[in-house]
């Protein structure tokens, strides 16, 4: 059975349609109750789907794909790697898994990823980080300017390359870290090989205050002023950053791993590889966390990434 795994999380429950009509009518209620941002309705009905069919690889592939935009990178590429060895469609399942693995640093099953979609640099880049752990050193936490946006990223934090430092737009559409053409900081990069987005390499080494991040994936970008730089949002989420925007501060995590803020309200997310969704209203479909709307559910209020929960803790009392 191929399956058809779309980009965006939208993408990914309307694929479920063709399964609800052919074999349970409950996944039919998944999609509609994931439209409709009732996300705990939704994963149930998922996981009641697969527990009928438990060798299907169109609803494995589907459970997996919702775990992983939930912020379950494990457990949802495990789901799809047994859709895979079910029937399911290798190049597809691979374009799903391209991206969660990047985000869970898993080089090794990158560089290995059967109807891998990589570019032959993508693919140079995930062999030379397989011995090259991509981690964070420093402190347990970290604090940094942080300017919030209106318009396009959510805002921008100072990264310290060699002796430059760049202001680095916060970007829920781009992974690892994109660089300009810079005349010193440029030459810091390994550069591997480039496509037609442009030169790619690693990171050996960037600060983001006291926390030095290591072994992270870069792209060259031209067109990217001088001092300018994006920072994607898997390298920002990992690092359980709080936006603390009436200060213009955040505070980011070594460990990635943050307790729930007494009194915070969690808006639940989904991540769509690129982009984030954010489920803020019930009864209403998930909305860009750079739209307007998403803009106005986080605005005024000090909030937090927390990959592990899937969730956006808001705390308007601080």
């Amino acid at each position: 059975m191929r399956i058809a795994l779309g980009r965006a999380w939208w993408v990914l429950v309307a694929c479920l349609a063709p399964v609800a009509a052919a074999q349970d009518p409950r996944t039919t209620r998944a999609v509609t109750e994931a439209g409709a941002g009732d996300v705990a309705a939704a994963e149930r009905r998922l996981y009641e789907a697969l527990r009928r069919t438990p060798r299907d690889p169109m609803a494995r592939a589907a459970l997996g794909e919702w775990m992983a935009s939930r912020g379950q990178l494990k457990a949802g590429a495990v789901l799809l790697e047994e859709a895979r060895l079910f029937g399911g469609n290798a190049s597809a399942i691979a374009a799903r898994l391209q991206h969660i693995y990047t985000w869970m640093r898993d080089w090794p099953s990158l560089a290995a990823l059967p109807g891998s979609p990589l570019t032959p640099g993508e693919r140079t880049r995930a062999a030379a980080l397989v011995n090259r752990p991509t981690n964070a050193v420093g402190p347990d936490s970290t604090v940094v300017p942080f300017a919030p946006l209106e318009f396009g990223a959510l805002g921008r934090l100072p990264m310290v390359l060699g002796t430059d430092t760049v202001w680095a737009d916060v970007d829920p559409r781009k992974e690892g870290v994109v660089l300009p053409g810079l005349r010193r900081g440029a030459g810091m990069v390994e550069l591997l090989g480039d496509d037609r987005r442009g030169p790619l390499g690693v990171l050996p080494e960037i600060a983001i205050g006291e926390l030095v991040l290591r072994n992270i994936p870069v792209r060259i970008d031209s067109s990217l002023g001088a001092g300018r730089a994006r920072l994607g949002f898997d390298v920002f989420a990992l690092l359980a950053p709080t936006v603390d925007a009436r200060a213009g501060m955040v505070t980011l995590r070594r460990t990635g791993r943050v307790n729930e803020p007494p009194g915070a309200a969690g808006i639940p997310f989904l991540l769509g590889f690129p982009d984030v969704h954010l489920a803020w209203r019930s009864g209403e479909a998930p909305v860009p966390i750079t739209s307007p709307a998403g803009r106005a559910a986080l605005r005024g209020q000090r909030w937090t990434v927390d990959l592990r929960r899937g969730v956006i803790w808001a705390d308007a009392t601080r």
